[in-house]
């Protein structure tokens, strides 16, 4: 296994060959696409890639790509910092019509005659991986404190007797008993 430095570019056939793993990390600012959707750019990008050939000769590209990102809280518009993990499983296809074929559990990676750029495949991947909408979790966030209505204890009182009803499977029983007394 290589550790630290990742090279530039890549070519997938020869490095399958080899079956080379590479572990490393990458500046956060080298990502200029991520960065745009990001409240800074300060941090590392943690790196592993895995090439080897599979049983019927196909370039194989596992492995992972991850990274702490800072990104603005939409309930209390205060930063979140969220860890984001993408899996890479990328088997190399020539055409589309291999793209449509892959087994399950594959996504394409287009191979072509000249090594490709690594940071673009690793920025893709992230940015797919990027929440929609981001968020603190509720106990961390601010803004979700402050809005309830209700005392700690009050709040801890209701989730506990809405547990209770969850788990009693008679409870529905219940409600359509005290229903049906409303209605005489």
């Amino acid at each position: 296994m290589l550790s630290g430095q990742l090279p530039k570019t890549i070519d997938p056939r020869k490095l399958a060959r080899q079956g080379l793993k590479f572990e490393g990390s990458l500046a956060l600012k080298q990502f200029d696409r991520l960065v745009a959707s990001l409240a800074d750019d300060q941090g590392e990008v943690q790196v592993f890639l895995h090439f080897y050939m599979s049983e019927d000769h196909r370039v194989v590209l596992e492995g992972y790509v991850e990274a702490n990102l800072k990104m603005i809280c939409q309930r209390c518009l205060d930063v979140a910092e969220l860890p984001v993990r993408s899996d890479l499983n990328l088997m190399g296809v020539l055409t589309d019509e291999q793209a449509r074929s892959l087994p399950e559990g594959y996504e394409p990676l287009m191979l072509r005659e000249e090594p490709m750029a690594l940071l673009p495949l690793l920025e893709e991947e992230l940015l797919l991986s990027l929440p929609i909408v981001a968020y603190h979790p509720p106990e961390a966030c601010q803004v979700q404190q402050s809005f309830t209505t209700e005392s700690d204890e009050e709040a801890k009182a209701a989730r506990a007797e809405e547990e209770r009803k969850r788990r009693n499977p008679f409870s529905v029983l219940a409600s359509l008993k005290a229903d049906q007394k409303k209605s005489e």
